[in-house]
């Protein structure tokens, strides 16, 4: 009697153990695929999250290849893309080939503070070059040209800003954390 008792509590703590230590498994959650067409609408779902996009390499940068952008097949939309800590750079050679992109969806929020700082900063850069403060560069007039586009640029996003009658305007990016050419 004893022993069929304690065989019957081994057994139940056998069993109850062995129901306890199944973990219940997770769904592997999925990376969602987005699309050049789609990027701009679906970012804002995916902040600081990881996405997979595919695109055609319109441009890289030429100085140090962080950078490249995405275009869908009618180039009419692009996605910049920025070279994350695993990834060393983006190749010239890419321009006009279709790449897959694993990287984290990037917000740079533009409100009136921004705008405010870089224009500051655009006309600080023209009084210094005008007492003779700034090396010049490149060729004649070519940073008054850049100086006169930035400060076209911020105009045109605070009236961007002033239409959209929120605080900040929005610019997504994704910052790649490996990316393959699809051949």
């Amino acid at each position: 009697m004893k022993l069929k008792f304690v065989l019957a509590i081994i057994i139940t703590l056998f069993l109850c153990s062995c129901s306890q230590n199944n973990e219940t498994t997770k769904p592997v959650e999925q990376i969602p695929n987005l699309t050049v067409l789609n990027f701009e609408q679906e970012a804002p779902k995916y902040i600081e999250k990881t996405i997979i996009l595919e695109g055609i390499v319109s441009h890289t940068c030429k100085h140090g290849g962080k950078r490249m952008f995405l275009i869908d097949k009618n180039d009419s939309l692009r996605v910049e893309i920025i070279a994350g800590k695993n990834v060393e750079k983006f190749g010239e050679e890419l321009v006009g080939s279709t790449v897959v992109v694993e990287g984290i969806v990037k917000e740079e929020r533009v409100d009136e503070k921004f705008l405010s700082d870089w224009e500051n900063e655009v006309l600080n850069s023209e009084e210094e070059k005008q007492e003779g403060k700034k090396i010049h560069t490149g060729e004649a007039g070519h940073e008054d040209a850049n100086n006169q586009k930035k400060l076209r640029k911020i105009n045109n996003l605070r009236e961007e800003l002033r239409a959209s009658g929120k605080k900040y305007l929005s610019f997504f990016s994704v910052e790649a954390t490996k990316f393959e050419e699809k051949k």
